[in-house]
């Protein structure tokens, strides 16, 4: 009769209870390493978003037409108080939207931007 050597059962006893966590742990670190990807994924497509609505307002507001000039402002204004703007992209936005809204349309209608929580109602007419 053969006597397995007390060492050789504790290894196996101790490979049986580790792989399951250790299979655990590689399950939870790509759970992980999946989650920071598709954050990152998120950012750039927001950032790209934001710089398409840039790219689209000053176009706008360029071309002369006064419709679209207003559609312009209208769009940078509303990008810089929405949450799709992200923090580091805010002073690039705003300091183009300076330089072209200013130029373009004018101080007084560019004065309010820079007050976030300001709700911005305009119109041409009797009505507001």
């Amino acid at each position: 009769m053969s006597v397995i050597p007390t060492w050789i059962s504790v290894i196996g006893v101790v490979v049986t209870v580790l792989s399951p966590l250790l299979a655990l742990g590689g399950v939870a670190l790509g759970a992980y390493l999946t989650r920071k990807s598709d954050r990152e994924l998120d950012t750039w497509r927001h950032r790209e978003e934001t710089m398409r609505m840039v790219r689209w307002a000053v176009e706008q507001i360029l071309d002369g037409d006064e419709a679209g000039t207003d559609a312009g402002v209208v769009t940078l204004r509303s990008l810089m108080r929405s949450e799709l703007l992200q923090p580091e992209d805010y002073d690039l936005v705003a300091a183009l939207t300076a330089a072209v809204a200013i130029d373009r349309v004018g101080q007084a209608a560019y004065a309010d931007i820079a007050e976030e929580d300001a709700d911005v109602v305009e119109g041409d007419n009797a009505d507001g």
